[in-house]
């Protein structure tokens, strides 16, 4: 299941738990518990796209900005 709102619904009711990235606080209702991990948890991020033709320039832009925060944040 990938709905958020279906996610945070089915543990309102009590359905089980799940995990979400910092990104989703705003959407979780004040019923619901937040507990953080520790240590906070990561993951590697790609992007793919054409072999056989250019990106498009938002698409390097953004490439290039992500290789930027990798470069200043680390692994």
């Amino acid at each position: 299941m990938r709905d958020l709102a279906t996610l945070i619904s089915m543990v309102q009711a009590g359905l089980g738990v799940t995990a979400l990235t910092e990104a989703s606080r705003p959407l979780v209702p004040p019923d619901l518990v937040l507990l953080p991990v520790t240590p906070p948890a990561s993951r590697r991020l790609a992007l793919s796209g054409p072999r056989d033709r250019p990106w498009l320039p938002a698409v390097r832009v953004l490439a290039e900005s992500a290789a930027a925060r990798q470069w200043a944040t680390g692994p």
